[in-house]
């Protein structure tokens, strides 16, 4: 070989030499970042070799386990890592053998506790991976876990906090219900009794009154004590409130069984209480009902035990007392009328009558479906003549199928005569928290093709979104996605605020007949249709107000912006076969002299219906109106309540002005009370001068106000 072959190969191993001692010190330092950051994340880590066996461990791991490094490495991963279920304390199998031999990443079971070294328990998530080279080879598993006993345990305590009472550790009201809820549904399906009580403390409030609230406290909690104590252990014992306790005995095979039970409770809380050195004697009352005996809702179940409550102590305390219907005749009648119903539905006796609702101008919108029931002897009934029936749970669903039926059938007949009415029906709370809804309204509307879903109306009250507000909100908004739209009937009468409807995918509200009936006589009913109507139009909602029985009531709606209307002044509920005549003779609803919006002229107009009914009433052609003749009426009155809100907003500036309105609505009130002394006392001529002088004040009254304004 030449010299310069030689040279050349030198120079070769030298450059291979220096690239092999960077390729170590380039795996050295790989290597070292690697251990570095095993040895300082926050997770444990623990690396095997395909056969199972511990190669590396981090410092974190070690603490969590217990185990040493020098302990764990070359041993079996079982060994040190022995992982069990939450709570049944079964074994669980290790994540890193089902990555060997699935090759994929496995996360650790829910609820995974680690047994430590010292037999210790902690709570760990997270998960187990294959590590592979280039060439995909399987090398070995990477676990990475974490310890969360606290966050476990933080999680458990806020979800006790949720449903347990902070003072005496017992269930809270709304654990209570939840469990009312579910005893019900498996009391119906065992065909057992639910019992359900209202436990008080007799005479509490002055233990408060003379020891004070911690001593008040120290005796709920050994109340509480002893209470539990006798309660078997399926049963469940709630602190309601204050020194109000829940009671339910399920799975009750006669009511002396629960009278046994109330006896021994009672008995118990006889025992005297020691606040130190003192003795304090009590007694305790417990108002019961029980389920199917009383067929009601949970809500319903508690408020009846609740008025049972009230009875024992009025009764004279120190007892129990069960509520009435389950044990009286009330009861008879009740199951008699769902007989009835159930006999009328298998016979075709159940049948609906539509009650028009129309927008004011315009003419008919679309129909209410009202169920009758037709009996071969008593005729036509309406609902309120067998109510009990239509929330039973062995019926609803059959009703309601019934009533979806027969409103979409005759809709969409009238739908292909040319009246594109919409059709509003009343789905019942049972029926709509029914898993089989939905399907129900489904096969409804794809048995009607010729009906858009758009003119069916789901009408349901408060209850059902009381009962489970998630459960029924979504299955609202699985109608909304049909195209059906959402009423809440009998609004204002229950615990639905506007807050609550905004929650709820509604798109009309019905505003009680209760509350339409007295806008007339009541401004303060006055004022809360006039605030939802105001309100709900804001949320984008349609209002219909129910039961407006005079052209009187029309108008004041129409004041108000309340367009849609139902009730006797526009039409009685009737047989389908009467609405196309009903239609064509019906002309709209027209109230000359009325402002679109309400403004003093439209109070002046309502003032002028009560004076004009005033003044009949002297004339003996009406009953006298209340707020026009009552002490401090002025203040009352819808005119009245206008001059202090409204009105002082508009005339407060001109101070004399508004003075002068002030003291001319004064005066037509005193005037009122003058006439109708005169009419109390006989003198009929003196009467209807008075009133004629009256008439004459609200005259100028009028004037005063329509000029300025």
């Amino acid at each position: 070989m030449s010299i310069f072959g030689y040279g050349y190969l030198r120079r070769v191993g030298r450059e291979r030499e220096g690239e092999r001692q960077s390729a170590e010190q380039t795996l050295w330092e790989e290597k070292e970042r690697a251990e570095v950051t095993l040895h300082s994340i926050g997770d444990a880590v623990i690396t095997t070799d395909t056969e199972g066996r511990v190669m590396d461990m981090n410092v974190v791991a070690e603490a969590l386990m217990g185990y040493a490094r020098t302990e764990a490495v070359g041993r079996p991963l079982e060994d040190v890592f022995r992982i069990v279920q939450e709570g049944s304390h079964a074994h669980l199998d290790n994540p890193v053998r089902r990555v060997l031999e699935e090759g994929q990443v496995v996360r650790l079971a829910n609820h995974t506790m680690l047994l430590t070294k010292d037999g210790q328990e902690r709570a760990i998530e997270d998960s187990a991976a294959p590590i592979r080279d280039r060439q995909g080879v399987l090398l070995g598993v990477v676990l990475v876990f974490h310890d969360v006993t606290e966050k476990r345990r933080l999680i458990a305590e806020l979800a006790h906090q949720a449903t347990h009472d902070a003072l005496t550790g017992l269930p809270n009201r709304v654990l209570f219900m939840d469990r009312l809820g579910h005893d019900r549904a498996q009391t119906l399906r065992h065909e057992h009794l639910l019992a359900v009580g209202i436990l008080d403390l007799d005479g509490f409030k002055q233990v408060n009154d003379h020891f004070g609230h911690a001593a008040g406290d120290a005796l709920l909690q050994e109340m509480a004590q002893r209470l539990r104590r006798e309660m078997r252990s399926g049963d469940t014992l709630a602190r309601m409130g204050g020194d109000e306790f829940g009671l339910l005995l399920s799975d009750v095979g006669s009511l002396e069984q629960v009278e046994d039970a109330c006896t021994r409770l009672l008995e118990v809380l006889r025992a005297p209480f020691y606040l130190g050195d003192e003795e304090i004697p009590l007694s305790s009352s417990i108002g019961l009902t029980s389920y199917p005996l009383d067929d009601s809702l949970p809500e319903d179940l508690l408020r009846h035990a609740d008025l049972a409550l009230y009875a024992a102590k009025a009764a004279g305390r120190d007892r129990y007392h069960w509520f009435d219907w389950p044990m009286d005749k009330l009861q008879q009648e009740a199951m008699e009328v769902r007989k009835m119903t159930e006999n009328a539905l298998d016979r075709g006796r159940l049948l609906l009558h539509y009650q028009p609702v129309v927008e004011i101008g315009n003419g008919p919108v679309g129909v209410e479906a009202l169920i009758r029931l037709d009996h071969p002897e008593r005729g036509l009934l309406p609902p309120a003549a067998f109510a009990a029936a239509l929330d039973a749970p062995r019926l609803t669903r059959h009703i309601g199928c019934f009533v979806l039926a027969t409103a979409l059938t005759q809709t969409q007949t009238w739908h292909r005569q040319g009246m594109p009415l919409r059709v509003s029906v009343n789905i019942s709370a049972h029926h709509l928290l029914d898993q089989r809804f939905l399907s129900d309204l489904r096969a409804a509307l794809d048995a009607h093709p010729d009906l858009p879903p758009s003119a069916v109306e789901i009408e349901i009250t408060e209850t059902a979104p009381l009962l489970d507000f998630a459960g029924a909100r979504e299955t609202l908004l699985a109608c909304n996605r049909l195209g059906v739209r959402i009423a809440l009937d009998d609004f204002g009468t229950g615990n639905a605020s506007l807050t609550y409807l905004q929650k709820l995918p509604a798109q009309t509200i019905k505003i009680d007949q209760s509350f339409v009936r007295d806008i007339i006589n009541d401004p303060k009913d006055y004022a809360i249709v006039s605030g939802v109507v105001t309100s709900a139009r804001l949320l984008g909602l349609e209002v219909i107000a129910e039961g407006v029985e005079t052209a009187e009531h029309a108008a004041m709606l129409g004041h108000l912006q309340c367009h849609c209307l139902q009730g006797y002044a526009i039409a009685r509920p009737m047989a389908p076969e009467a609405i196309p005549g009903w239609i064509r003779q019906y002309k709209p609803l027209l109230y000359h002299g009325f402002s679109a919006t309400p403004t003093p002229t439209s109070m002046i107009s309502i003032h002028n219906q009560r004076v004009k009914r005033f003044i009949g009433a002297l004339r003996h052609q009406a009953p006298f109106p209340s707020l026009v003749i009552e002490p401090e009426a002025e203040q009352q009155c819808h005119l009245g309540l206008w001059l202090q809100g409204e009105g002082r907003l508009q005339y407060g500036d001109d101070a004399a002005f508004y003075q002068q309105l002030l003291a001319r609505h004064a005066h037509l009130h005193a005037l009122a009370r003058e006439a109708k002394a005169l009419y109390d006392a006989g003198d009929g001529e003196g009467a209807e001068q008075k009133g004629a002088e009256l008439e004459r004040e609200n005259q100028a009254l009028n004037s005063l106000i329509i000029t300025t304004h």
